[in-house]
This record gives C-alpha cells, sequence and structure tokens, in this order.
C-alpha cells in the first residue's frame, strides 16, 4: 500500500447539512503542504445536483464543487492515506474564480452573509458545545453513566478520547472532554473559531465522531432527543463579535457586556422564531426543547442563567466577553445556522435595538400568567410553527436569499407534513387501539 497521499475527498454540504463527497485521485504527495501545489486541487470536480436534497432541480443539475484549500486536511481515519477539503457549489460552465456563489450553496450563503454583514475585519467567533450519546447496534445507551463520570463507569471514554485526538489532529482545539447528564451522553467542547470554519468543523465532527465510534463497534447519535424522558442534545453556541483585535461585546472597564452587545442580544430575541426552524429543523428538536431539561423555551435572556434562550456566561476580561444561544441542536445545518446568526444579530446593532430586562429567575417555575405579564413569548412548539415563523421573517429571508428559504420550506414541509399525516407510532398505537 502506498504510503503518499493519493486521494482527496472533495466535501459539501446538502441543504440539510449533511456531509455529502466525491472521491478524486492526485498525485503522490507526502505532506498536505505538498498536496495544495496539485492541479487537481483547484479542478475540481462535475456533480449531479439533482440527486442531492435540495440542490438542483433535474434541469439544471450539473454543478461543479471547487475546493477550498483553506480547509484542507488528511483524514485520520482512512486505510489509505487520503485528504478531505471543503468545496464551494456551483454553475458548471461558471468561472470557479468568480465571486458569483451558487444560490442553493448553503457553504457560499455563509460566505456572502460574513462578507456583506460583518465589513472590514469583523468576524463573527463561535465555541460550540455539541453533545451526542454513544449507543448500541440495536439503538440502545451504551453505558449508565451520568456527569462528568471516568473510566470505568463511562466505558466508553476511550473512544471519546480517540475522537478528541482526531479533532485535534485536523485542527479543531477541543476544551473539555466529558461525560454528560444523561446516560450514555458525552460532550466535547470546540474552541473559539471564525464562523466559517466552525461551520466546517462541525460538520466534519459530526463525521469523525460517527466513524471512529463505528470502528470500535458502537455508534454515535446526535438527535435532539434520542430517549424518551431523558437529557436531550443540544449545539450550544458560545458567540463573539470581533473587530480586529478588539472583542466588541466586552467593556474596557471590565467584565460587563457592551451596548453592542446588548444590541446583538435584542436581534437574536427579536428573530429568534424564525432561527429556530434552521437551529432546530427536525420534528425530533421540539422534543428536546422542553422545560426542566437545561433546554430554552421562553424567549428571554439573563446572565449566568441556564433557562433562558441566550445566556451571558460570567467573564473576567472583555476579551473574554461572550453570548451563548442555547437553543440550536445538531441537526442544523451549521452554515445557515451561522448566517441567520449574523443576519439576526446585525440587526439588533444597525437598528439600535435594546433588548428587555434580563431574567434571573428560574423561567421555568413562573406562571403562564407571570410570563406573559413580563411579555415572555415561546419558541416555536413544532416544526410546523417554526417554518411559518421563517417564511414572513424578512431579514432572515434575506440574508438566506429567496430561493434558499424557499427551497428549504418546502422540503422541510413535506417533513412535517409526513411525520403529522402519514406516520403511526407506536405511542399512537398505545393510546388509541383498544379506545
Amino acid at each position: 500500500m502506498s504510503e503518499q497521499i493519493e486521494y482527496i475527498e472533495l466535501r459539501f454540504s446538502d441543504i440539510l447539512g449533511r456531509l455529502k463527497a466525491m472521491i478524486i485521485p492526485c498525485k503522490g504527495a507526502d505532506t498536505i503542504e505538498e498536496l495544495r501545489k496539485d492541479p487537481a486541487l483547484k479542478k475540481g470536480t462535475s456533480l449531479d445536483g439533482s440527486s442531492v436534497t435540495g440542490l438542483a432541480s433535474v434541469e439544471l443539475s450539473d454543478l461543479r464543487l471547487v475546493p477550498d484549500p483553506n480547509f484542507l486536511f488528511e483524514l485520520p481515519y482512512a486505510a489509505r492515506r487520503t485528504a478531505a477539503v471543503m468545496c464551494f457549489l456551483k454553475r458548471k460552465g461558471d468561472d470557479p474564480d468568480s465571486g458569483f456563489k451558487y444560490q442553493r450553496d448553503t457553504r457560499g450563503i455563509l460566505h456572502t452573509v460574513c462578507e456583506e454583514y460583518l465589513p472590514g475585519k469583523m468576524q463573527l467567533k463561535v465555541k460550540i458545545e455539541p453533545e451526542f450519546h454513544f449507543i448500541t447496534s440495536d439503538r440502545n445507551v451504551f453505558d449508565t453513566a451520568g456527569y462528568a463520570d471516568t473510566y470505568p463507569r463511562n466505558y466508553g471514554g476511550d473512544v471519546l478520547l480517540e475522537i478528541a485526538s482526531a479533532v485535534r489532529e485536523i485542527g479543531m482545539q477541543p476544551r473539555v472532554i466529558h461525560h454528560e447528564a444523561g446516560e450514555a451522553q458525552q460532550e466535547i467542547e470546540i474552541d473559539y473559531v471564525d464562523s466559517i470554519r466552525m461551520a466546517d468543523f462541525i460538520l466534519t465532527f459530526k463525521n469523525l465522531a460517527q466513524t471512529l465510534a463505528l470502528s470500535q463497534e458502537m455508534d454515535v447519535t446526535f438527535m435532539p432527543k434520542p430517549f424518551e424522558g431523558a437529557a436531550g442534545n443540544g449545539l450550544h453556541c458560545h458567540l463573539q463579535l470581533w473587530d480586529g483585535n478588539a472583542n466588541l461585546f466586552g467593556r474596557n472597564d471590565g467584565n460587563r457586556l457592551s451596548d453592542i452587545g446588548r444590541k446583538f442580544i435584542a436581534g437574536l430575541l427579536k428573530h429568534a422564531k424564525a432561527i429556530t426552524a434552521i437551529a432546530n429543523p427536525s420534528v425530533n428538536s421540539y422534543k428536546r426543547l422542553v422545560p426542566h431539561h437545561e433546554a430554552p423555551v421562553y424567549i428571554t435572556w439573563g446572565f449566568m442563567n441556564r433557562t433562558v434562550l441566550v445566556r451571558v456566561p460570567l467573564f473576567e476580561k472583555p476579551e473574554k466577553a461572550a453570548v451563548e444561544l442555547r437553543s440550536p441542536d445538531s441537526m442544523a445545518n451549521p452554515y445557515l445556522l451561522f448566517a441567520a446568526i449574523i443576519a439576526a444579530g446585525m440587526d439588533g446593532i444597525e437598528n439600535d435595538l435594546s433588548p428587555p430586562d434580563p431574567r434571573s429567575e428560574d423561567i421555568f417555575a413562573l406562571s403562564d400568567e407571570e410570563r406573559m405579564s413580563l411579555a415572555i413569548e415561546s419558541l416555536p412548539a413544532n416544526l410546523g410553527e417554526a417554518l411559518e415563523e421563517l417564511k414572513k421573517d424578512e431579514v432572515i429571508r434575506k440574508a438566506l436569499g429567496k430561493e434558499m428559504v424557499d427551497t428549504y420550506v418546502r422540503i422541510k414541509r413535506d417533513e412535517w407534513r409526513e411525520y403529522t399525516n402519514s406516520i403511526v407510532t407506536l405511542w399512537e398505537w398505545k393510546k388509541y387501539h383498544s379506545h
């Protein structure tokens, strides 16, 4: 077997945020730096867009994958030495060096949003907390350990460290690696990078976790609510807005959130219902968004409060200031998610929006009357409601593009209609079979 890199996976995302790839041969290369000079990396390859969810219709299906060498790495698990690179999508025949972005390329949409909404040296930096479950081949929990348990109770700990090591090999920076509160639930926190790179990381992280778990005869699920009555899997996103070397969410007088930070929060709250259609895009997502499981339900914010939608974690230095959006889950397409977050936050800044008063109490413990008196609204209760909110939010629609939003809503409406009108669940049998 060759000891050189001889193949490149050209990777891209479908509209739902699922990783796809085409593999092409390359000249034998000893290192990634050597591979960067290979003409195959610039050439890319063609793609039948009609065979990938949401990318193209059959009469306009010829697309091209254009590799982005800024995210090129060697796969840590391949039997043969293989590199992977994230790609943009373009119509076949378009100049690959042109600035034109294909309207259904979610990665391209995020790039465009960053260029248009974050001028100069501004960038949104993101830290993520992806939660997932180790499960057996018959879909049961792999262990019965709890929060911060270690080996031998957490007997999937070796695989967790193997995933963390693979993550480090390709340039991600794990901060904390631990067993979460639910049985067999795990978390690897990934440190701040710019939103484009983090979106690439999320797709890559899920692929690494699933691949390495399967090599140990176990499986991984990122389902928001895989087990009834148990903790769900979120993708908490910590956000910082930087301009050059300055974190705009911090203040020079210590550990206080800046006015810009508050305006960004106001934008997130204003557009929270529409963002939910992107951040929580599955039927299963809304079985996680229920009270008392550390998942947000109400559109509020506060300092250190884990019952609110947008939390401001404690920080001691201005450069550490951040806001945490707690609603997303890993079913989300991260490119669309971060594009929507940027558009919402910048709407708050540009239109000088003010958030409501921060909440310090347990929001779940308030009565409906108390929440109503405080004008606290709820997130959409299901996917159907969330899609209606996305349809009518002009700020988010403009950022993502009409064609993208219309295509996304159509696909997700079909999913919602299938679930509500066609699927007969075990719960229904138990509830109604002898009525």
